[in-house]
């Protein structure tokens, strides 16, 4: 494996810090409080070189998400699997973590309906479910297999993508206010869905 160069290593710490950056302000004042200024002030750098790594707040938006998922809500999951619950509660865990730590950031519904709404993202969400969210779905099969509790005729990634779906459902209407929902009620009758599915 060859090195990765001094200069890339640099930028890649650049972003990373501006990432982080990102994720504290949008967590502690909200996304629409917060500005491009702020960012680049958390981050130690210039507004210019912020604007060199992310063109807008937007752009940011993947990111933050891939971050909050690897820093906090994988953590939190892991160290939750190890209080022994049952697989549902476990996958009940995990969609209130991405609730409280992503959806209840005031401002940031409007931010995703944009990036929805942008055909690039859909490309870029295939980051968050392989750097995130999928992994944790799997995280919880392997796990209630273990248990006895999922079956094992069909792989675990088919499944954590199927309920992937079923969730990301959810998000859409969320997001788009296709129509009424909310978010606790959706996610018990996921649950329920889920479960016939997973049924060892």
């Amino acid at each position: 494996m060859n090195p990765i160069p001094l200069r890339e290593r640099n930028r890649q710490k650049v972003r990373q810090r501006i990432i982080a950056a990102a994720a504290e302000l949008f967590g502690s004042g909200g996304y629409s409080q917060t500005t491009m200024d702020d960012i680049a002030a958390k981050a130690e750098i210039s507004r210019a070189t912020l604007f060199n790594y992310f063109p807008t707040k937007d752009a940011l938006l993947i990111p933050f998400a891939v971050e909050i998922f690897q820093r906090q809500i994988q953590p939190r999951l892991t160290a939750y699997l190890g209080s022994a619950p049952n697989t549902l509660d476990a996958f009940h865990f995990l969609f209130m973590e991405i609730q409280q730590y992503v959806f209840a950031i005031p401002g940031i519904d409007e931010a995703f309906k944009r990036a929805i709404l942008q055909p690039q993202a859909l490309h870029q969400s295939d980051t968050v479910y392989e750097a995130g969210f999928i992994y944790s779905l799997i995280e919880i099969l392997r796990y209630g297999q273990g248990r006895g509790e999922v079956r094992a005729d069909l792989p675990l990634d088919k499944q954590a993508r199927y309920i992937a779906s079923l969730y990301i459902s959810i998000f859409y209407s969320l997001m788009m206010q296709v129509e009424k929902v909310e978010y606790a009620s959706e996610i018990e009758s996921v649950l329920r869905f889920i479960e016939s599915g997973i049924r060892a």
